[in-house]
């Protein structure tokens, strides 16, 4: 009986900790400086093809300047997780967060070394379970509402096919008063099994 409610309560304590971090539904409220395609495709769902060109038409993609930022708004306050982004293999790109829009902290930052492709687009995620994890941008889980991409250096031939967050609604993070509850059921309906 000990060791049934002993795995329980390490059950409940530990549902926050399990991945239950899902795709945020963002959209993009600001993009700065001058780019091809619409900005829309940097969180269509559509990853590009590792060694694509950099150019393509899925991606937003740009020339001779550092300057465009893209920010995604989630629309409320996150547990930010884990990001996914697709970027051109030879630049270096940064990833700043906020809750409110005023004040940015980096999250990461993307070197060129960080891919394993030698041309075109590249993969990369913060998931350790992700076939793409690279350890080096791996972050320890943050409260945001906006989440913010830029280039940084490279050759000046600059894209990014893909920026995907992922989380879990602040306000939906079950309380620990809840759990302790749904511990203390689960307990009781074993203990009642086990004296039948």
């Amino acid at each position: 009986m000990k060791r049934l409610a002993l795995a329980v309560i390490t059950l409940v304590l530990m549902l926050p900790n399990l991945s239950n971090a899902t795709l945020i539904t963002s959209s993009i409220v600001s993009s700065t400086g001058s780019f091809n395609n619409n900005a829309a495709l940097l969180n269509d769902g559509i990853i590009p093809v590792e060694s694509t060109l950099w150019q393509a038409g899925t991606n937003v993609w740009w020339e001779d300047s550092f300057a465009p930022t893209f920010t995604l708004d989630f629309g409320d306050l996150y547990n930010l997780n884990d990001v996914l982004v697709s970027v051109d293999n030879n630049d270096s790109y940064e990833i700043t967060w906020s809750d409110d829009l005023a004040s940015w902290s980096n999250l990461f930052t993307i070197n060129s070394s960080y891919g394993e492709v030698t041309w075109g687009m590249d993969t990369f995620s913060t998931d350790i379970l992700h076939s793409e994890y690279i350890a080096d941008i791996d972050f320890t889980t943050v409260q945001a509402r906006y989440l913010r991409i830029k280039a940084i250096n490279g050759d000046f031939g600059i894209s990014i096919g893909e920026f995907q967050a992922f989380g879990n609604k602040v306000s939906e993070v079950p309380e620990p008063s809840t759990l302790a509850i749904f511990a203390l059921g689960m307990i009781g309906l074993a203990s009642r099994r086990f004296k039948k």
